[in-house]
């Protein structure tokens, strides 16, 4: 057969009885392994804090730019609203004064005066 028969060893130190066990560590190594656990923690979370700043700050970035483009939208639909109503009155005023007008026309007319007038 051969091998370590005769010496009974399997080649673990925890087979003897007189050996420390691996749960017991002396204080100084257990307290380097715990203050490096915590620091561990401790850089991960600034990194998370750190990216979390910066995610919150392009988000603000983005709803301003959101509300400036909301703005111009605004902006430019009043414009687009007050060219439409100076085209009306155009229209209304050319019809107003022709003399005779046809059924169309006569109702176009009244259309233009209940938009341009009643609201």
């Amino acid at each position: 057969m051969g091998g370590n028969v005769g010496s009974g060893s399997s080649g673990s130190k925890r087979s003897h009885e007189d050996s420390v066990g691996s749960s017991a560590r002396p204080m100084g190594r257990e307290a380097a392994k715990k203050k490096g656990k915590m620091k561990s923690k401790g850089e991960t979370l600034e990194k998370v804090e750190k990216e979390w700043v910066q995610f919150k700050e392009l988000k603000e970035q983005e709803i301003e730019q959101l509300k400036e483009l909301n703005l111009v939208k605004q902006q430019k639909n009043k414009l687009l609203q007050e060219k439409t109503k100076a085209k009306k009155m155009k229209m209304y005023l050319k019809l107003r004064d022709e003399e005779h007008l046809d059924d169309r026309k006569k109702e176009l007319l009244e259309k233009l005066e209940r938009e341009l007038f009643e609201n």
